[in-house]
């Protein structure tokens, strides 16, 4: 009994962790940044977690003209130039986002990250979920291409 009560328990934790939402939140100084968001953009990012030790990126990424409400869509695309062979080779996203006053927000359900922009270029960093339990710290730096 007290076996498929704690089955039970970490069934419940793990769907729980798997529909978790946290977004990606950015911030600019400048008056008129949501206006220099969209084109392509470059970078390169790590990922570190006890699992896997540390995994480098290389990505690019598009976002979209802003709309009059402020949303946006970004297609980022990362290729993985080190690390564990656990770490994925190839990953494509497409998420959406928001820009207000300089303040940037992109929905996703992978974890919580933060940092700046600025016309050319950004940071950020934060920790995302690699698997129900198991996160990674990330630490990324962008420029415009």
């Amino acid at each position: 009994m007290k076996q498929n009560l704690l089955k039970g328990i970490l069934v419940t934790f793990i769907l729980c962790l798997t529909n978790a939402h946290a977004d990606y939140v950015l911030h600019s100084s400048e008056a008129n940044a949501c206006m220099h968001l969209p084109g392509h953009w470059t970078g390169l990012g790590s990922a570190s977690s006890w699992m896997v030790g540390t995994c480098v990126y290389r990505g690019v990424g598009t976002v979209s003209p802003i709309s009059n409400n402020g949303v946006f869509t970004i297609e980022v695309t990362a290729d993985k130039e080190s690390g564990s062979f656990i770490c994925p080779s190839h990953a494509t996203e497409k998420l959406s986002g928001t820009c207000t006053n300089g303040l940037v927000t992109i929905s996703t359900e992978y974890g919580s990250i933060g940092g700046h922009f600025s016309e050319n270029s950004g940071s950020a960093k934060g920790t995302v979920t690699v698997s129900p339990g198991v996160y990674a710290d990330v630490d990324i730096e962008f420029q415009r291409q």
